[in-house]
């Protein structure tokens, strides 16, 4: 499993909006982005849910899990083509965290998650999203396509302990973490062995 630690209360120390201009809310889009978070939460908790003692997964709730995935995939890549990256601005802190869940989930179209990898570097720079998250969706992207991370956000449980993926240059990764706003590696991984360690290692879907 390729753990995306659900920590971002714990992680991100990055906050505020964007400074020196006036962005209307979009209260409808807002609403929508939590619509399809909350779908996308709820397919992940039925098949983790439904995992006996065995770890077998579910054929059906994969399906489940990817359908929603590639529903939302879609629905983001037409709004962010029409209207760039939903920030918090205009959305909302809780919208724009939907919003980088489902890109996160977007495994499947990894062009269109690299397509949304500048967007949301300008978005943490402008305040409107946080280092945590361009940090997380930088490494989820390199490693899906079989590169070093930079910021060792990506792990995976070995022996129930939270091992990092390859790091490059992992003797200034923590100078890196700090930049955007993350804690130390060690610490990190703590956290996820804490989170996580009762979980078995699986494949399917990754959670935020």
């Amino acid at each position: 499993m390729a753990l995306i630690a659900a920590l971002a209360a714990a992680c991100s120390t990055h906050g505020g909006g964007a400074a020196g201009r006036r962005v209307e809310p979009d209260t409808a889009l807002r609403a929508e982005l939590l619509h399809r978070v909350t779908a996308d939460q709820a397919a992940r908790v039925q098949f983790f849910a439904a995992r006996g003692e065995d770890r077998r997964n579910d054929s059906t709730l994969v399906a489940r899990v990817r359908a929603v995935d590639a529903e939302n995939t879609r629905w983001l890549g037409e709004i962010v083509a029409r209207r760039g990256w939903p920030g918090r601005s205009i959305v909302g802190a809780d919208g724009a965290d939907a919003a980088f869940t489902l890109v996160q989930h977007a495994d499947a179209d990894t062009a269109f998650q690299a397509r949304v990898l500048p967007m949301l570097e300008r978005a943490y720079h402008a305040g409107e999203a946080t280092g945590q998250q361009f940090a997380l969706l930088t490494d989820r992207l390199a490693t899906a396509r079989g590169a070093p991370q930079v910021y060792g956000t990506q792990a995976d449980l070995v022996a129930g302990r939270a091992v990092p993926k390859p790091i490059r240059d992992s003797a200034d990764v923590d100078t890196r973490r700090a930049n955007v706003g993350l804690p130390p590696l060690r610490e990190y991984l703590r956290m996820i062995d804490s989170a996580y360690a009762p979980r078995a290692q699986h494949s399917t879907p990754r959670r935020r």
